[in-house]
């Protein structure tokens, strides 16, 4: 086996440290860090580093429309990821939003190394009110051959906003990339998260890392009962939900984009003020209910 480098155990140069605790963050498919919103500098805020991760075959821009991804490297990617930090920090969280939250699922279906995980608008099913129902049978043709077809995104883009909603097509027309993700995902990517999806369903009793999940009502792209899989099945003691009623897909730029931060943030904080202060876990549980309906 050859030598690992010193520099393999750090920090990416791009990557600011602050403070003893991590938290990853995973944007959705074929997105960017402009999803995020306001997360990043807010966790910033409370002393932590944040690690914005930038994925092969899964980021837009390392997406390779000829290249057929495997949805386990992109797994493999972030579980690297999170047992380089755990060198490097006290603890180590994840927050994932749409495919992003997928794929938090999946690493947190087999690591024991996660403080904590919140989930924003997490995927299991493509199946919310904007989906046409002819999407379960794009996968024919791909199985047939034809794979060099792309996704295009439309309105409304996952946003209720119609302002944001404007400037969001704008940016997609102009740049092919905006708050929302790409203007176009290509078919490879779509199958391989598909197989992603598929997996995290069937290991759900396996997650049993400390678990928020924020979900819209009125999601378009994944329905509420995506959310209500996963506040059923896993197999975390501290498990709380948040149900927003004024946005649409992307709630990190949405009209309630504010509340996403300010409780994804405090979850966090206090998760890693728990850990601090050794707290057990019949005392995480009291903290928080397993339910919070708004």
């Amino acid at each position: 086996m050859n030598a690992k480098t010193s520099s393999e155990y750090h920090l990416d140069r791009q990557e600011e440290r602050r403070g003893d605790h991590a938290v990853i963050l995973l944007h959705g498919l074929c997105g960017s860090v402009l999803e995020l919103g306001t997360i990043p500098k807010a966790l910033k805020k409370i002393n932590c580093t944040v690690v914005v991760m930038t994925i092969e075959n899964y980021s837009a821009s390392m997406a390779d429309p000829s290249v057929t991804p495997n949805w386990k490297e992109w797994r493999a990617i972030v579980e690297n990821k999170v047992q380089r930090l755990k060198e490097e920090f006290k603890t180590v969280s994840i927050c994932g939003l749409s495919m992003g939250a997928t794929l938090a699922l999946a690493v947190a279906a087999r690591s024991h190394d996660l403080l904590s995980v919140v989930l924003l608008s997490p995927i299991l099913n493509y199946d919310g009110w904007a989906i046409p129902w002819y999407h379960k049978l794009m996968g024919l043709p791909y199985r047939l051959g034809y794979r060099n077809w792309v996704y295009r995104e439309s309105p409304p883009y996952g946003i209720k906003n119609f302002d944001m909603r404007r400037r969001v097509a704008a940016a997609l027309k102009k740049d092919g990339v905006a708050a929302v993700g790409a203007a176009a995902i290509p078919a490879r990517q779509l199958w391989a998260a598909q197989k992603m999806m598929h997996y995290v369903r069937n290991m759900l009793p396996l997650v049993s890392t400390n678990m928020l999940v924020i979900h819209s009502i009125d999601d378009e792209t994944a329905a509420p009962k995506n959310a209500e899989m996963i506040l059923e099945n896993i197999g975390s003691e501290v498990r709380k939900a948040i149900w927003l009623g004024d946005c649409y897909h992307i709630i990190t730029v949405d009209n309630e984009r504010e509340i996403v931060t300010n409780e994804a943030v405090l979850f966090l904080q206090r998760n890693i003020e728990m850990h601090g202060n050794d707290l057990s876990r019949t005392d995480l549980t009291h903290k928080f209910a397993l339910k919070d309906r708004r």
